[in-house]
C-alpha cells in the first residue's frame, strides 16, 4: 500500500524518523501480492471517531505509544483491491488474501483501519484488548508464520 499524505503516524509527521518510515514500510509488506503485515495489528474501525479514539488510547499514559499508520476507508478500497487483483496465483490459496478480501468489504462498508506496530505477544494482547474496548470489530495480529484473530 503506497503512502499518502492522508497516512498518518501517531507521533505526527515532524516526528517522522527513518525507523518510522520502515515500520510503515513493513506495515504494507506483502507475500505472493497479498497484504501480509508482520509484526503488526490490522485493527478495523466502523467509523472515524472510534479510530482517533483508540489512537488515543494507545498514546495515554502509561501506554508504550505503539507505532501505527491509519487507512481512510477510500484509500483502503483503492489499495486493497488493487492487492487482490495484482496477488499471485499462489495468494489464492492463503488466509492473508481471505482476509484482504475481508476487509475490502468493510471498506466498502465505510471502515477505517489502524495498523498498529505489536513486536511482542503482551502488545499485541494490548492492542487487541485496547482495540475492542474502543469499538473495533476487528483485529488481526500478523506473525511470521502465524496470522491471529485478536477480537
Amino acid at each position: 500500500m503506497p503512502t499518502t499524505p492522508a497516512h498518518h503516524s501517531m507521533a505526527g509527521p515532524e516526528a517522522e524518523t527513518e525507523t518510522e518510515t520502515e515500520t510503515q514500510e513493513a506495515a504494507r509488506a506483502t507475500s505472493f501480492g497479498s497484504f501480509k503485515p508482520v509484526g503488526h495489528v490490522m485493527v478495523g474501525l466502523p467509523s472515524r471517531q472510534a479510530l482517533l479514539s483508540l489512537k488515543a488510547a494507545l498514546c495515554s499514559p502509561g501506554t508504550p505509544g505503539l507505532p501505527a499508520d491509519e487507512l481512510t476507508p477510500s484509500e483502503s478500497v483503492e489499495e486493497m483491491q488493487a492487492l487482490i487483483d495484482n496477488a499471485s496465483p499462489l495468494a489464492g490459496f492463503g488466509y492473508e488474501i481471505t482476509m484482504m478480501r475481508r476487509y475490502l468489504k468493510l471498506a466498502r462498508q465505510g471502515y477505517s483501519w489502524l495498523v498498529v506496530k505489536a513486536d511482542s505477544d503482551e502488545e499485541a494482547r494490548h492492542v487487541g484488548e485496547v482495540a475492542k474496548a474502543h469499538g473495533a470489530t476487528l483485529a488481526v495480529r500478523y506473525g511470521l508464520l502465524v496470522v491471529e484473530d485478536m477480537i
